[in-house]
């Protein structure tokens, strides 16, 4: 099979060999024609995206009218840092092994291919593009945020400190060493994002900021010894979630791009979606009830009665992991802003947000007398 290195390069013979291989079309169904068109600009900073609309020939009964192609970035400084914290194997191999194993909907894959060695990694994906997206500029309403939220909760709860998060050993801790590098990244990010963004930081940001990138190594740690470690989406943002509010309740909600999964404590997720998929007067409004919601869901899920909570994590607890966990979701804008190409003006517009957004929430929740 030739594997494409790019997204335009995904041709006739590329599909039609692939979803033979994944039983989707017979030997006597080919396709004719592949008709691209980019998608995702300024949303996934560190691949590429292409949705391939499909012309068949011979019984195409069942087969999928488009697919998604994902590949990684074609901008080096992009590439390197997918390779360098291995987004591309975690995904394909999130595919491979745990995709269909999960309480909550994601794409159909056709093909996931890995190859560390030669550095050749590719997605095919069912295409989800007939689901309401939302713009994380634009931010989630509360009801949104919410539903999000609970589709989330069924993730967590399923792999709730359960022993078979050992056996996801391509899966890194949060705290492992290939995790621990994005506070050295923040360090080298932080006077060009600074340079680029900072004009848009609220007040007191800055001595945030620079309060955070010193330890930042030892507040990942301290957060990950002290919650019940989970299977974390890890980019769990607006962007990345897709919506059909027609589905049964599990599947009203797909979650797409799992490049930075990981085994870890649940509330990361949760503080990094509020921080900054929600814009500051939303979650200043709402975050209180949200991380309740989300709570709660997870209680449930285990297995809690009516009001019951989670065993050996109470609530109070959540919500000091919460306001903890604000403070390293600063790393996202700040290792984007400074050390990526956003591709864009939307790409650009979206890192600002994100930078704002977590600053302000780690200021209004005073966050940074939790730092060790």
């Amino acid at each position: 099979m030739q594997r494409p290195e790019t997204t335009a390069a995904a041709g006739p013979e590329f599909v039609t060999e692939v979803l033979r291989d994944a039983g989707v079309i017979g030997t006597d169904t080919s396709v004719e024609e592949v008709e691209h068109e980019e998608i995702g600009v300024g949303v996934g900073i560190v691949g590429q995206l292409a949705r391939l609309a499909l012309r068949y020939r011979g019984n195409a009964a069942g087969a999928p009218g488009s697919v998604v192609v994902k590949l990684p970035s074609q901008y080096p400084e992009n590439r390197a840092i997918g390779n360098h914290f291995k987004f591309y194997e975690r995904e394909g191999r999130f595919y491979q092994q745990i995709a269909g194993k999960l309480p909550v909907r994601v794409p159909v894959c056709y093909w996931s291919h890995v190859d560390v060695e030669a550095d050749r990694f590719g997605l095919l994906l069912e295409d989800m593009g007939q689901r309401t997206s939302m713009s994380q500029v634009a931010g989630a309403g509360p009801e949104r945020a919410e539903q999000s939220l609970l589709a989330l909760a069924g993730l967590h709860a399923a792999w709730w400190d359960t022993p078979e998060l050992d056996s996801l050993d391509w899966m890194p801790r949060l705290d492992d060493p290939i995790n621990l590098a994005a506070g050295e990244q923040y360090r080298q990010s932080w006077p060009r994002f600074l340079e680029l963004f900072g004009h848009a930081l609220p007040e007191g940001a800055v001595e945030v900021g620079e309060q955070v990138q010193a330890v930042f190594e030892t507040l990942v740690r301290q957060a990950t010894n002290e919650a019940p470690p989970t299977v974390c989406h890890g980019d769990f943002r607006l962007d990345n979630l897709l919506f059909d509010d027609r589905a049964e309740q599990r599947d009203r909600v797909a979650l797409l791009d799992w490049q930075i999964s990981y085994r870890g404590p649940a509330v990361s997720d949760v503080g990094y979606f509020l921080c900054q998929s929600l814009d500051v007067e939303t979650r200043r409004a709402h975050e209180a009830d949200l991380l309740r919601s989300w709570y709660d869901a997870v209680a449930t899920g285990l297995g809690a009665g009516p009001g019951g909570g989670i065993e050996g994590y109470p609530f109070d607890r959540a919500w000091t992991h919460y306001r903890q966990t604000v403070l390293s979701t600063t790393v996202y804008p700040v290792t984007a802003g400074g050390s990526m190409d956003p591709a864009n003006e939307r790409g650009r517009e979206l890192v600002e947000l994100m930078g704002q957004r977590c600053f302000s929430a780690a200021l209004d929740l005073d966050s940074a007398e939790l730092l060790p």
